[in-house]
């Protein structure tokens, strides 16, 4: 049989033990009275709880005393709260005050402290907290910036008059695809590789203008058009191509006209609808432009290695700046579609379960809530991205790279932290989802969740084993 002193427990602060021979603490409310003349009942008003202020009678003793006594006034003199094991309470969080220590010498190998404790309460003042998914769209902004000024740097030096149209052609088959896929709003610009090839060749300054005007400023207003200015990187020194149009600086000026149309397409900036809907869409974003980094990771190998390049030098850049550009035009889409995604806190369980014909005539209404293990993935293969994209750019924009990944983690990992988290559930004999899902969560409409999930072919006939649920 258990007695009250097997309940007791070892006394300690911050760690450090000691012995109690008795304790007090006050109980109770604070309370103001206030008398009236010509009233025979006061009025009592309610100051709230008292402050608990916790009284030990506390002694050290034995052959290493004076140990054990430094040891606990160290503890007392260390600033700000500590725990403090009660004997009686259990754990409080308490801060130590006006404690004393005594000595007497018939009290041989022992050392008495009278310790006052005052229990912490919460912080009034507020804190501040940063705004991650802010953060991340003005870093998506600096990206974008970065990319569409490496692309103008890359194509001012290019002499367009060499430019071999079919190996140009060859090239660019992946970012018309992944424009295609990705950026479906500019394919009635660039419906084809030929027309994408054209647009390269004789006014390389609008493809920089369409993928400008597809993404809104931070301030949520929208670029009407890119427009370079005049160049100063140097052009070819041979005498035909100074003078030809390719080598003009205003010739890679985008075409007002062209930049108005560009405006009035729909934006590629992303609103938030489902973490799925987010997760799906940010996974085809980043494996394009993981396929465009490794693109552009080859072409450098190979010119490296000593390669002859398909249709010269000249093509050979127009091919790696517009696949460059469109890779981190893919980015940052991801990025952005990523800081759409709020952080939201899970739902309280169900107090109680409603019946299945309540839940036909009024259905539960569950918040969307993300779950911890597809937000981390999608994390990760964001980073994996910028990681790849960085293996062939200059310092300058690996910089800009690396903040927008510091900022995509920090903004996941606290969308991740809010969510919920999966378990397992063995079953076994087939079951419909319905059931299921009304088992355990007494809500009959997640059984499309525990589907898609576990990439369910009929939802009626679940499959015998081990099945990934959430935990709430």
């Amino acid at each position: 049989m258990t007695t009250w002193r097997d309940e007791l427990r070892p006394a300690s602060f911050r760690g450090v033990p000691f012995h109690v021979d008795s304790d007090s603490m006050p109980v109770g409310r604070r309370t103001q009275v206030h008398e009236y003349p010509q009233r025979n009942e006061p009025l009592v008003e309610d100051l709230g709880r008292i402050t608990r202020e916790i009284k030990l009678a506390a002694f050290v003793i034995g052959e290493d005393f004076l140990l054990k006594r430094d040891a606990l006034l160290n503890a007392l003199d260390k600033p700000g709260a500590g725990d403090l094991i009660h004997p009686w309470y259990g754990r409080l969080t308490v801060t130590a005050t006006g404690c004393s220590v005594s000595h007497e010498r018939r009290e041989g190998g022992m050392a008495r402290f009278d310790l006052v404790f005052v229990e912490e309460g919460e912080k009034g003042f507020p804190s501040g907290v940063p705004n991650t998914a802010r953060q991340l769209e003005e870093s998506s902004e600096t990206l974008l910036q970065s990319a569409i000024r490496r692309y103008k740097e890359a194509m001012a030096v290019v002499n367009r008059a060499r430019l071999a149209v079919v190996a140009l052609q060859n090239g660019i088959a992946g970012v018309q695809m992944a424009i295609a896929q990705e950026l479906r709003q500019l394919t009635g610009l660039v419906s084809s590789v030929e027309a994408l090839a054209d647009m390269l060749i004789n006014a390389p300054g609008n493809f920089a203008a369409m993928i400008r005007g597809q993404f809104s400023s931070i301030g949520g207003s929208r670029s009407t058009g890119y427009r370079w200015g005049p160049s100063s990187s140097p052009l070819s020194s041979s005498s035909s191509s100074t003078t030809s149009a390719s080598s003009d600086a205003s010739s890679i000026e985008a075409d007002p006209e062209f930049a108005s149309t560009v405006a009035g397409l729909p934006e590629a900036d992303p609103e938030f609808s489902t973490f799925v809907a987010s997760s799906r869409a940010i996974t085809t974003q980043v494996e394009q432009s993981r396929a465009l980094a490794a693109q552009v990771l080859a072409a450098a190998a190979a010119i490296e290695a000593g390669s002859s390049v398909a249709g010269g030098a000249a093509t050979a850049a127009v091919i790696e700046a517009a696949r460059e550009l469109v890779r981190d035009a893919l980015i940052v889409l991801a990025v952005r579609t990523a800081a759409a995604m709020p952080v939201v806190q899970a739902p309280a369980p169900l107090s109680g379960y409603p019946s299945l014909q309540q839940q036909v005539a009024s259905p539960i209404v569950r918040p969307d809530v993300p779950v911890t293990a597809d937000v981390v993935a999608v994390r990760d293969a964001i980073e994996a991205a910028l990681v790849a994209a960085e293996q062939t750019v200059p310092h300058e924009h690996f910089e800009v790279l690396e903040v927008v990944r510091k900022q995509v983690r920090a903004h996941l990992t606290e969308v991740a932290r809010a969510g919920v988290r999966l378990a397992e559930v063995t079953t076994l004999e087939s079951l419909p989802a319905v059931v299921l899902a009304y088992q355990r969560y007494g809500d009959a409409t997640r059984a499309a969740e525990i589907v898609t999930r576990n990439k369910v072919a009929h939802p009626g006939f679940l499959p015998v084993g081990v099945l990934a649920v959430a935990q709430e």
